[in-house]
């Protein structure tokens, strides 16, 4: 059962939101909130997660972008998922760097919400296409070898596999466009979570862009 959270003040957008899920058998609605400070005071002491949080960034009181990290704080295996109508490449990084698994601009189809979840499933991103064309650019940018702090240089193909995986490709769409085994791509990237370190997907993705981030700033 793929368990669903719901941040966000727009209250057709939630209903909607919770009616989809609550006709899908394989999902149920965890909780639905109109604010973070709502979510702070009902459900942060709860202590399960739901697999997915959809969460508005445009928030009155507390912003859905300094939230994500209380939230991936909290929920460190959640898979979270800005939906927003803020397509500025400054909303989009603070996002992804801050721990968000993915982006979805507004207004979007409720049948996307599936589709979605089925594509983080997959191992993948869920990113709007403009979305994912400005992160591609603003790692394109900088495109250098990425160091650990141990100073452990990633292979040419560990950085092969590690440049699909922050475009947003699924393990398996990864191992198609190298043309390497779905095996093969497993071991590059236990490889790059040691010599990152880093224990998740979305970790080593806001690391990696992180880090190009401050590279751009020097």
């Amino acid at each position: 059962m793929i368990t669903v959270g719901i941040i966000e003040d727009n209250q057709a957008l939630r209903t909607g939101i919770e009616e989809f899920v609550s006709q899908n058998d394989s999902m149920r609605i965890l909780f639905s909130c109109n604010s973070v400070e709502k979510w702070l005071m009902h459900y942060d002491h709860d202590t399960e997660g739901p697999y997915v949080l959809f969460l508005d960034i445009g928030l009155p009181g507390i912003s859905g972008l300094k939230a994500i990290s209380v939230i991936k704080n909290k929920y460190p295996d959640t898979k979270l998922v800005v939906i927003t109508g803020d397509s500025s490449k400054e909303s989009v990084w603070e996002a992804i760097t801050s721990g968000a698994d993915g982006y979805l601009l507004k207004p979007f189809s409720l049948k996307e919400i599936s589709q979605q979840i089925d594509i983080i499933q997959n191992g993948g991103a869920a990113l709007s296409p403009l979305v994912a064309e400005k992160l591609i650019h603003r790692i394109n940018a900088n495109n250098k070898p990425v160091r650990e702090g141990k100073n452990l240089l990633l292979t040419r193909r560990e950085n092969d596999v590690l440049e699909q995986l922050v475009k947003g490709l699924s393990y398996k769409e990864v191992a198609n466009i190298l043309k390497i085994s779905f095996a093969t791509v497993n071991d590059h990237i236990k490889n790059i979570y040691y010599k990152m370190g880093v224990n998740s997907k979305s970790e080593l993705i806001a690391k990696v862009l992180s880090d190009r981030r401050s590279d751009l700033m020097l």
